[in-house]
């Protein structure tokens, strides 16, 4: 028993003291250079990136709240605005290959009497339509970053490869999504592995619903989504418009410390450093991120100081400072939570 605790609190740890590590090498040797960075940027600029992380997770709320509404689901804007704004800090900083976004999400919507196929079908669309719009993004990156140096270098490889790696797991579950056997085979490891995670959350609030109820509805709910697929294009342009927040974030990061960079650089850059944060076993990328973009704009001219200021003001607007709202967030969704039974189906309560 202590050696599963040990190897549960090391699956934890191991990961941020990883990223940790990569964060103090980076920053130790360019102490001098961001402190005198800071002092002179711009507080204006910051509050202007600031503004766009707020926009980032308004359109993660929108996206939500759309693709619920195509299955039925109809929920106050708000509430699905928090619960994906929680859900997404958490997969964040839990590794866990995407399920601890899963998993949250499912138990906060559960709360509120969504069927757990319908929560898990939900996250399962939302994570196609951002990768692949990600690996939209990160094409346009390594062309962008060919025209400028039409080299077949090292930084070129590593984006071919990861275009490969992102259109590969988007890949991966669009068939999960349209193969029936195949879904069929994946859906008992889907459903035990956010069981699992709600658990570690959570332990008296394991779903009580059985393995072929959660199929049922997975299945409904796909169905759905298939029958009604025209009206996915409002998803789409929720998520790209949450992909562009993304960018100005860092734009205006950049702009704070008295950089001020075209498009084709800021693509580039912003392209190499998401790649990134598909690293399962780093919380968010943590520590890779940073590194990967610095490493990216320093090589296209950009002050390594700065490069790496603004890389670190990305993450604290984009990933620090929405964790730490997550947690009032998350009380406020408990406190609101709903006492009646009963699932919500096609916009009312059915017991």
């Amino acid at each position: 028993m202590k050696q599963v605790s040990a190897r549960k609190k090391l699956a934890l740890y191991a990961p941020v003291g990883l990223s940790l590590g990569i964060l103090l090498w980076l920053i130790y040797p360019n102490l001098g250079a961001m402190a005198d960075t800071l002092r002179n940027s711009s507080p204006w600029w910051l509050l202007l990136s600031a503004g766009f992380a707020v926009s980032s997770y308004t359109f993660m709320g929108l996206t939500l709240w759309e693709v619920l509404r195509i299955l039925g689901i109809r929920l106050p804007f708000l509430e699905t605005a928090g619960i994906a704004f929680v859900s997404t800090t958490v997969n964040y900083f839990v590794s866990s290959g995407g399920i601890s976004g899963f998993a949250t999400r499912a138990h906060l919507l559960g709360k509120r009497k969504v069927p757990y196929g319908a929560s898990v079908t939900s996250s399962v669309v939302i994570t196609v339509l951002i990768y692949l719009a990600l690996a939209l993004i990160v094409v346009e990156g390594a062309v962008l970053q060919f025209l400028q140096t039409p080299e077949f270098n090292k930084s070129m490889v590593e984006a071919l490869i990861g275009v490969v790696a992102v259109l590969g797991f988007a890949f991966g579950l669009t068939l999960l999504f349209f193969h029936h056997e195949l879904r069929a085979a994946w859906a008992r490891r889907m459903f035990v592995g956010v069981n699992h995670v709600i658990y570690f959350f959570s332990k008296k609030e394991i779903p009580h619903e059985n393995f072929k109820k959660f199929e049922c509805q997975l299945d409904e709910g796909i169905r759905t989504i298939h029958g009604r697929k025209f009206e996915l294009p409002k998803v789409i342009g929720y998520v790209f418009c949450d992909w562009v927040s993304n960018i100005l974030i860092l734009y205006f990061a950049f702009k704070a410390v008295g950089v001020s960079l075209g498009a084709t650089t800021l693509i580039a850059g912003f392209a190499f450093g998401m790649l990134m944060t598909i690293i399962p076993i780093l919380p968010g990328g943590l520590g890779a991120m940073e590194a990967a973009m610095t490493a990216a704009f320093s090589g296209m001219g950009v002050p390594v100081g700065q490069a790496l200021t603004a890389s670190l003001l990305f993450r604290l607007f984009y990933y620090l400072l929405p964790a730490f709202a997550s947690v009032f967030i998350y009380w406020a969704l408990h406190a609101t939570e709903p006492k009646s039974t009963g699932h919500y189906r096609h916009g009312r309560g059915v017991k």
